[in-house]
């Protein structure tokens, strides 16, 4: 019996090896999605529990923004000073059901703190928290530093 062997060129698999669309590539941080959000808007879009309703959807306006945490201090903050949340769909609702009044103080109608992520979290880990929330406050070394929408990450993935 002879047995012969013939080499591979390995050419085939060096194709692959040295071809850049065949790598993985790195993934996206929320970070890197948080950076993209439109210019001229604070980082984190906030309101306080002392201010009226009518301050908070002033400032929602303003911003352009769906919703917002609810701090006890300026920023920066520690994510122990996330006091709540406001929504526009949440205000509304109170408000057209007579529930809340302009007037009323925020910390009266606040909602839940938004679910948390951090800033060098995979992009992707977003979108489960985003199933069941409209949006999710971004954290940096313990800190908040801004809030991710659904609609922020639609853009950054559009502009490839």
């Amino acid at each position: 019996m002879i047995v012969v062997l013939l080499p591979d060129s390995g050419r085939g698999y060096l194709s692959k090896v040295f071809n850049d669309d065949c790598q993985p590539q790195p993934a996206r941080t929320i970070g890197e999605v948080l950076q993209t959000k439109t210019a001229g808007i604070p980082a984190l879009v906030h309101t306080h529990p002392n201010e009226t309703i009518a301050e908070a959807v002033g400032i929602l306006q303003e911003y352009g923004v769906s919703q917002m945490p609810v701090v006890r201090a300026e920023p920066p903050i520690v994510a122990a000073e996330v006091a709540g949340s406001v929504s526009e769909r949440a205000l509304l609702d109170a408000l057209f059901t007579g529930k809340a009044r302009l007037s009323d103080p925020v910390e009266e109608h606040m909602s839940p703190a938004l679910p948390t992520i951090g800033s060098t979290e995979d992009a992707t880990a977003a979108v489960p928290l985003l199933e069941s929330a409209d949006a999710v406050l971004v954290h940096e070394d313990g800190k908040p530093v801004g809030v991710l929408t659904r609609h922020d990450l639609l853009a950054f993935l559009a502009r490839g």
